[in-house]
């Protein structure tokens, strides 16, 4: 019995069925301006909230990898989501390589 799952809707994948990894790569964008505050208190703020969190969240603020394994179904469901945000009228049918910047 194979203990591989859909990430996304737990079925089981069986040893020779398709199945797809899915990466996400998260990355913070830095455009190169600062905001404009001599705000010492508001710094102060900035300095307290990153006190408190750990290497490890503050390294997640910056930068994300999440690999996940979904079925066929899912993995289309997953490309839809992404995309028909940005692209209500993209369809499976039509392609999403034209999306893809």
């Amino acid at each position: 019995m194979s203990r591989i799952r859909c990430h996304r809707c737990g079925s089981p994948l069986p040893a020779g069925s398709a199945k797809y990894q899915v990466a996400v790569r998260v990355r913070s964008v830095f455009d190169g301006v600062l905001p404009e505050s001599s705000d010492e208190p508001e710094l102060a703020k900035i300095i307290k909230e990153v006190s408190n969190c750990s290497e490890e969240e503050l390294n997640r603020q910056v930068c994300e990898d999440d690999i996940f394994i979904m079925c066929p179904v899912c993995k289309e469901a997953f490309l839809d989501d992404i995309y028909s945000h940005l692209h209500p009228e993209a369809a499976p049918e039509m392609g999403r390589a034209h999306l893809i910047h």
